[in-house]
């Protein structure tokens, strides 16, 4: 009987069950019983409940953010970086986010993936934010595609489940003011009374880059 390590060394750093069943050639309650049998092992690691992707743990032991990423893009082809993920990586906050929040495509269920939080979005906001997202000097952040500073800020206040920054805890670039307006209006969502008065301000409460 071909053994786990020499089965193992077959197959890629990550891998679906699609895929298991493929290169072993196992009926489908075969193959969920031995890759119970390696998870309990310690041989592969679930990218998330449910979801039918696993990592190879023999020929990477850590798992790395690439691998992560590439699993969440082959579950959630939409995925886009936003919220406090985004912010922090623009600087816009101090909080380190335990996990990277991305915004999917809604659907009825969501498989969840370890490390990371979804926030499902209709289509249309996707055609809404597509110009933003796409613009040539909207860069991507972690290997996603991500939204711009001010939009991922307006779209936080836009979702009710979802963090939403005090003002004090925001530093927002001078030169970035405009931009958040210009968000609010074209996503329709209405930024608090606080920061409306703080982007007003001609007070720089950031310095530009």
């Amino acid at each position: 009987m071909t053994s786990a390590i020499a089965r193992l060394q077959i197959l890629p750093e990550a891998f679906t069950f699609a895929g298991f069943l493929k290169y072993t050639g196992l009926s489908n309650q075969a193959a969920a019983v031995c890759l119970h049998r390696w998870k309990i092992r310690g041989l592969i690691e679930a990218a998330g409940d449910r979801v039918g992707i696993y990592f190879n743990k023999l020929k990477c032991p850590v798992i790395d953010s690439s691998l992560r990423i590439a699993a969440v893009l082959f579950e959630y082809p939409t995925a886009t970086l936003c919220g406090e993920s985004v912010l922090h990586a623009a600087g816009w906050i101090t909080q380190i986010p335990s996990r990277l929040a991305v915004a999917v495509l809604s659907r009825p269920s969501y498989v969840s993936l370890h490390e990371f939080d979804l926030h499902g979005r209709p289509l249309s906001w996707f055609r809404k934010v597509h110009l933003a997202v796409t613009a040539p000097d909207n860069t991507r952040v972690f290997g996603l595609k991500a939204l711009p500073p001010a939009w991922a800020l307006v779209d936080l206040y836009g979702d009710p489940q979802a963090w939403h920054p005090d003002v004090d805890d925001l530093d927002i670039p001078t030169s970035a003011a405009g931009a958040v307006l210009a968000a609010g209006k074209l996503l329709d969502i209405e930024l608090p009374v606080p920061l409306m008065r703080a982007l007003q301000d001609p007070r720089p409460t950031s310095p530009a880059p």
